[in-house]
């Protein structure tokens, strides 16, 4: 960020006729500069009327852009900087004045609050289904189902859509580019399925099962023997999320994934913090790509 100024401009044809602007540059230079380029607002006036601009004044500031905005949000006027880049009202002395003040005491843009963690899981959740897709995710992922983000595809076409849709196979609506059936998504990605097991014939013993099979499927092809579900976990990174469940337990990873003799509800209650604990390492893993 560097530093630079805040300026007024007043133009001679009307004495409440303000360009106000920002630059890292000396206001001088982008005094003249604003009245020689006629392709601009500012410039065609100086062509209408024949008569320039003039600096009204101009101070120093630590963060130009975010000293603008705070000028226009004090007007009252905070959409001006954003309607095709005019800057120019008609406005009294007096409110410019208390605007520059408020400007003057903007310092530096205050950081940007945190995303939460469980946005950068939803984003990562979308990528993983973007892989080999030829498409983009612009920005991060709020809300799967909800809200709405912008994609693009490798052929230069953007649309914006509920992330939902793209990660269960839509591709570009232009192109087709992308388009999966959602089979073809659930091999690619490769999530599982993790699952808290117990027999009814061993009580005080519990079981903690990974597949990578729907839990229909592995219900049906009997792979946990004589062990019967008793609570289930879809998740997206199968072992991270198996290594993490028994972190959260303070046991390490049993060999061959044998029972162990844990209290029952001990170990539904880790079901239930597991799934935030999930979100926290996806999104310090997210962080770190940034």
């Amino acid at each position: 960020m560097k530093s630079g100024y805040l300026y007024v401009l007043v133009h001679p044809s009307d004495p409440d006729l303000y360009k106000v602007g920002q630059t890292t540059r000396l206001p001088q230079e982008r005094l003249v500069e604003h009245n020689r380029d006629y392709s601009k607002h500012a410039g065609r006036i100086v062509k209408e009327t024949g008569q320039k601009w003039e600096l009204e004044t101009y101070f120093a500031v630590p963060d130009p852009k975010w000293a603008e905005a705070v000028f226009w949000s004090a007007t009252g006027w905070a959409d001006i900087p954003f309607r095709a880049g005019i800057e120019i009202e008609k406005m009294e002395w007096k409110l410019v004045q208390s605007a520059l003040e408020a400007a003057k005491k903007a310092g530096v843009r205050p950081p940007p609050i945190p995303l939460p963690d469980y946005v950068y899981a939803n984003t990562e959740w979308m990528k993983k289904r973007l892989e080999g897709r030829g498409i983009t995710l612009v920005g991060h992922v709020k809300s799967k189902r909800s809200g709405r983000n912008n994609f693009q595809c490798s052929n230069g076409h953007e649309w914006r859509t509920i992330p939902n849709n793209v990660a269960e196979g839509e591709g570009c609506p232009q192109c087709g580019m992308g388009q999966r059936t959602p089979e073809e998504i659930g091999q690619a990605v490769q999530s599982g399925v993790l699952c808290l097991l117990i027999h009814p014939d061993k009580p005080g013993l519990v079981k903690i099962g990974l597949t990578y099979r729907t839990l229909e499927q592995s219900c049906a092809e009997g792979i946990w023997g004589g062990w019967q579900v008793h609570r289930y976990r879809n998740v997206e990174e199968p072992t991270l999320a198996e290594s993490l469940i028994w972190e959260l337990l303070g046991y390490p990873l049993p060999n061959d994934r044998e029972p162990m003799s844990i209290a029952l509800h001990i170990v539904e209650q880790t079901f239930r913090d597991l799934h935030y604990r999930l979100q926290s390492k996806i999104a310090l893993a997210e962080k770190a790509k940034e």
